[in-house]
């Protein structure tokens, strides 16, 4: 268990580097490369990445990294690796939405087992290590919420911008539909990484999104656990780095909303 302690250590240490990175960079015009239909990058993506690279690489030279825009480099015989998005919430940080925020990630076997998640401009950190808790500042984390869908503000994924997102928004508009009536309130805050974030700290009571990548939301995963959240895939598996699909929230919560999911 130490040892997950001292990943923890060197993520934060790793995310602060990152944090730093923006703080620097704010203000400044922002350079954009298209990453495809209506999706992009800063040169401030690109410049927190090349930070926490090098760092990550000095500090664990044997764990590889999986990073949203420059992809995954490193020992392929590890069982552990590195997953960074350097900045969740591109559109909204340029924006200049304070929605956004670095998400680093430790996971074993696909399975995320250490997380941090820093907003820089509400300077809030969330923290996680495999059987050691989450916080956030330091502050124990615990999930709650409603059992009943009724009570329940659900945060929701972006709708796709992708050519063959056609289809699978016409299943997330269907999906609305049905649970729009059912449910208290639809959040859609623009970062995967702050719906689970917020989920393990109950400002949201669950979070569901559908076609995520492991950098979206692997850093959370680990959070919303450590709360005290149910988290899975569409399926009612355990997430793990291969779905594509998540749901978290407290477990009776998880079984109603899953359940109408499904429906």
């Amino acid at each position: 268990m130490s040892e997950m302690l001292d990943f923890l250590g060197t993520a934060e240490q790793a995310v602060a580097t990152a944090a730093e990175v923006i703080r620097t960079g704010l203000g400044r015009e922002r350079s954009i490369s298209g990453k495809g239909d209506r999706d992009y990058a800063t040169d401030l993506d690109y410049a927190v990445e090349d930070a926490v690279r090098e760092f990550l690489a000095a500090e664990t030279p044997d764990v590889p990294l999986l990073g949203e825009e420059r992809g995954r480099t490193g020992n392929t015989e590890s069982h552990y690796e590195w997953v960074l998005d350097p900045i969740d919430g591109t559109v909204n940080f340029a924006h200049g939405s304070p929605l956004y925020a670095v998400s680093l990630a430790l996971t074993r076997n696909g399975m995320p087992v250490v997380g941090v998640v820093e907003a820089p401009v509400a300077e809030e950190r969330f923290t996680a290590a495999l059987g050691h808790g989450a916080a956030l500042n330091k502050h124990p984390l615990t999930v709650r919420g409603p059992s009943a869908l009724a009570d329940a503000v659900v945060a929701f994924g972006d709708f796709g911008v992708t050519p063959e997102s056609e289809r699978r928004n016409a299943q997330r508009l269907e999906l609305f539909r049905r649970l729009v009536p059912r449910i208290q309130r639809v959040r859609m805050l623009g970062t995967a990484a702050l719906d689970m974030c917020w989920t393990a700290a109950g400002r949201v009571d669950a979070a569901y999104h559908s076609f995520i990548n492991p950098w979206d939301v692997a850093a959370g995963v680990v959070i919303a656990r450590e709360a005290g959240a149910l988290v899975t895939d569409l399926d009612g598996v355990d997430y793990d780095t291969s779905a594509t699909s998540i749901i978290a929230c407290n477990p009776d919560l998880h079984r109603a909303l899953l359940a109408e999911i499904a429906s």
